[in-house]
């Protein structure tokens, strides 16, 4: 059966979300920040769709799998640009997210030179599902702190929850990069082909 949209045009509709959402993040004003939670919502929503069409209509391409993977890094490090704007986000925080998928692409690549699939491990899973989920918990907490001004302990959660985002992130580096050590270390000790 057809897939009723290209799972690969509904993950290029996220694209541009990321961006305005992080426009309507830094206003400030309350009905801003709701709108920008609002499509922080829709663009988690659309990352689950096009999987989703995307199995169940056997709409799976060599181009999705590898579209996929840059979009969500494209739109969660633009949302999280957008929070060390505001201030709820250090600057270490993002440096480290940065460094964890620059490596993993750089794993990536190697690997397919080699013609070797690296495949996706359970702490990069649950590196998506906390990055996905605490992203959502800081729009909320957002809001919330600027809905009820006087509950001055909202103004905190975003913080700590870009911490935990950031420590699960880091620990999903570590266990990517031990799990291919021995590729990357193969990789580096290879001879190069002498010219003829």
């Amino acid at each position: 059966m057809r897939a009723p949209i290209n799972p690969n045009v509904v993950t290029a509709m996220r694209l541009p979300l990321a961006p305005l959402t992080v426009v309507f993040m830094v206003q400030g004003e309350t009905w801003a920040v709701a709108t920008a939670a609002v499509l922080a919502l829709i663009l988690e929503a659309t990352d689950l769709l096009d999987g989703y069409v995307a199995r169940q209509y056997g709409a799976v391409t060599s181009f999705g799998k590898l579209f996929d993977p840059f979009s969500d890094a494209f739109c969660r490090f633009t949302l999280f640009l957008g929070m060390y704007a505001i201030g709820v986000a250090e600057l270490w925080m993002i440096m480290v997210i940065f460094y964890r998928d620059s490596s993993i692409s750089f794993i990536r690549s190697v690997a397919a030179i080699r013609s070797v699939v690296v495949a996706a491990r359970p702490s990069g899973k649950l590196k998506a599902v906390v990055q996905g989920v605490g992203t959502q918990v800081i729009f909320i907490s957002l809001l919330a702190a600027a809905m009820f001004p006087n509950h001055t302990w909202l103004e905190s959660v975003p913080w700590w929850t870009m911490m935990i985002v950031t420590l699960v992130t880091a620990a999903s580096f570590v266990d990517y990069l031990l799990g291919n050590m021995t590729l990357l270390t193969e990789a580096w000790s290879e001879s190069g082909r002498e010219e003829t």
